[in-house]
């Protein structure tokens, strides 16, 4: 049987003078997912070839082999690391040679070059036999921003690298985000019970929501498998939006779930909330300076419930205070179910109300 080799190649406009320090270059990791591990005569092989490791590239030559007397190409289309691309066939006058399909995409903008994760290429085949599917590259190299080719990497250059897997795990859930002092977010949520679940990646962006990982103008803030995370050294009163996305081992990547926060360099917040007065609610304040403090609780018309602290002493040295209250008014009576609100005072004239639930 002859075989026919696909060269793929991936161009990106090079922006003139443009100067890459390429001292921390992560060599690309090459994936090709392939819709089924076995075909029919007749069958429609989709192959999706992508990279998930890797930083600036800048081009990318790979080669890929298939028997051309089990597939016929039949189409392909750019993925998401490409805005278009274009497909030519070059067939040899001897039937001895391989056949090839060229295909070239480019990244339009300048100063712009693709980051893993992500697509290059939808390929689709029709398949002319009954058999085992089997694709796999020979060969493949990068171009980084300074110019430079290295050699990528891929888990076995000459046989299928893992079946395609389209259906992303479930997205977290509970997303939710509290201040955590100067500069400081803290975020939580709940990992989805996929048994494919890899992980999450949560970018960040002054912009506003990005809707992929490869959005411009965004940073990855967190990437693990962890139900939690602080980001740190922010800048106080900026409005920060993020997207969080769960993978699985593809890596295929769920919808994002937004949330948006602004770390401050003071803040109050109470829990839990609601809560019950059995267990009172904790009130923690920080204020980066040293101070004094009133807390007053108010019912929902603005009647005085209770005072609870009066002149709560603050140093910057020591600028956090955790205090309790334990849902009595100042008659110690256990206060009815309902919305509460606390006002925080300091001795510098700020002053702060929140809300706070009382449920039983």
């Amino acid at each position: 049987m002859r075989k026919a080799s696909l060269l793929i190649v991936c161009i990106i406009l090079t922006v003139s003078g443009w100067v890459a320090n390429l001292t921390a270059q992560t060599a690309p990791h090459v994936y090709l997912q392939i819709s089924s591990a076995t075909v029919t005569l007749g069958d429609t092989v989709r192959l999706t070839v992508g990279v998930d490791q890797g930083d600036s590239i800048k081009s990318v030559l790979l080669l890929l082999n298939y028997t051309e007397s089990k597939y016929r190409f039949l189409n392909g289309t750019s993925s998401t690391l490409f805005q278009g691309a274009t497909f030519w066939d070059i067939h040899p006058q001897s039937s001895d040679s391989d056949t090839m399909l060229y295909m070239v995409g480019v990244t339009l903008g300048a100063g712009r070059y693709v980051k893993a994760p992500g697509e290059f290429f939808i390929l689709h085949f029709v398949a002319k036999d009954t058999g085992q599917a089997n694709f796999g590259f020979d060969s493949l190299r990068f171009m980084t921003p300074s110019l430079r080719y290295f050699a990528g990497t891929s888990d076995n250059l000459s046989s299928v690298i893992f079946p395609v897997d389209t259906f992303p795990p479930a997205a977290i859930t509970d997303f939710r985000v509290q201040e955590a002092g100067s500069g400081k977010l803290q975020f939580q949520w709940h990992n989805p019970n996929d048994e494919d679940f890899m992980g999450v990646t949560i970018i960040r962006s002054t912009a506003g929501f990005a809707d992929s990982l490869n959005t411009p103008g965004t940073f990855i803030a967190y990437s693990g498998r962890a139900t939690g995370f602080e980001d740190a050294n922010l800048d106080n009163h900026q409005i920060y939006y993020y997207s969080a996305f769960t993978f699985d081992e593809i890596p295929n990547y769920s919808r994002p779930v937004y949330l948006k926060a602004e770390p401050k360099a003071e803040y109050i917040y109470a829990y839990p909330n609601p809560f019950n007065p059995s267990n009172g609610v904790h009130f923690k304040t920080i204020f980066p300076y040293d101070t004094f403090i009133d807390i007053s609780i108010y019912d929902a018309v603005g009647n005085l419930v209770l005072k609870l602290y009066k002149n709560e002493p603050i140093t910057a040295n020591d600028p956090t205070k955790e205090l309790i209250w334990d849902g009595r008014n100042a008659d110690g009576d256990v206060v009815a179910n309902g919305v509460y609100y606390y006002i925080v005072k300091t001795a510098q004239g700020d002053k702060k109300i929140e809300k706070v639930a009382v449920l039983r």
